[in-house]
């Protein structure tokens, strides 16, 4: 971080300091209530993306779009299964509450993260029917992967060594395993499946071992991260993984976060690029059953264009 960005946050972090204060007693609290719900959750206060992310965001008002995609959208189906790959700290799994039959699982790779995971699903009034998976999601069952952590920005690890360059990066070896052999075929067979992915670049190798758990459900909604770069680094081509959705998923993007507006997408080329010189693709996908009816999947207040 540049010493002006440095400065810059240090200067938000004095505007914020004595609501901080007021709220939980301490500047860097490790336990803190998410936005727009009563639950906590444990995070690492020396991470600077926990820092804005779980301390100074909800201060602000500021819910993040996939919180935003997963409580509504949760809520509106109440799925049999809720899957959410690249978990974090848990903004989204642990910000809401779940219909009494649905079964929820989290996938995070990180190592640091999982101790703080597991007491954030034992303090979540659902986290009885929370199934958390430590390790790398990918295509096959992997021994010895490595993965890349910066310690003092958690939402960049990833298995790609190329987006992990700072010089404190950490490396660590891990399992790796498909979604289809955690996530029981029975629990989501002819019934609602609701997901999220974001995972730096790898979700094409997830993907690839989800097959079988997307066949089977009678509705499959998600929300992914789509980074042309990323992608490009993990190995794939942005444009093949596209289609790849495309062939199994009516394709939408986030429009406007705020108006929670959804924009169907018909090909790669459509999608908005970045006015930098490397004409970078990022942007948040919505991913829906092919042909399914907007009346059964989309949830109130969002609209799709």
């Amino acid at each position: 971080m540049s010493i002006g960005k440095k400065l810059e946050s240090f200067a938000k972090s004095l505007v914020l300091a004595p609501r901080i204060l007021a709220r939980y007693g301490r500047l860097r609290p490790s336990r803190v209530r998410l936005a727009g719900c009563d639950h906590w959750v444990h995070i690492d206060p020396t991470d600077r993306r926990a820092v804005k992310k779980f301390i100074c965001d909800p201060l602000r008002g500021r819910v993040s779009p996939p919180s935003a995609f997963w409580s509504a959208f949760n809520k509106h189906l109440q799925p049999a299964v809720a899957v959410d790959v690249g978990v974090n700290y848990g903004e989204c799994l642990f910000g809401t509450r779940y219909a009494a039959n649905t079964r929820i699982f989290g996938f995070e790779a990180n190592p640091r993260l999982a101790g703080l995971l597991e007491r954030s699903r034992v303090e979540h009034p659902d986290g009885d029917r929370m199934t958390l998976t430590h390790g790398l999601v990918s295509d096959e069952a992997a021994e010895d992967i490595p993965f890349y952590v910066d310690p003092t920005w958690s939402g960049g690890a990833s298995a790609v060594a190329s987006l992990n360059c700072a010089p404190d990066t950490l490396s660590f070896k891990l399992t790796a395993r498909t979604l289809d052999s955690v996530i029981p075929r029975e629990l989501v067979r002819d019934r609602c499946l609701l997901f999220k992915m974001d995972i730096e670049g790898y979700e094409s190798r997830a993907f690839g071992g989800f097959d079988e758990t997307l066949d089977a459900a009678a509705l499959a909604v998600g929300f992914i991260e789509f980074d042309s770069s990323y992608i490009t680094a993990a190995g794939d081509s942005p444009e093949a993984y596209f289609q790849r959705l495309a062939r199994r998923f009516d394709v939408h993007r986030l429009d406007d976060s705020a108006a929670r507006t959804i924009l169907r997408v018909g090909d790669y080329s459509t999608l908005p690029r970045s006015r930098a010189a490397d004409g970078r693709v990022h942007t948040d996908l919505v991913l829906v059953t092919r042909n399914a009816t907007a009346a059964s999947w989309l949830a109130p207040g969002w609209s799709l264009r």
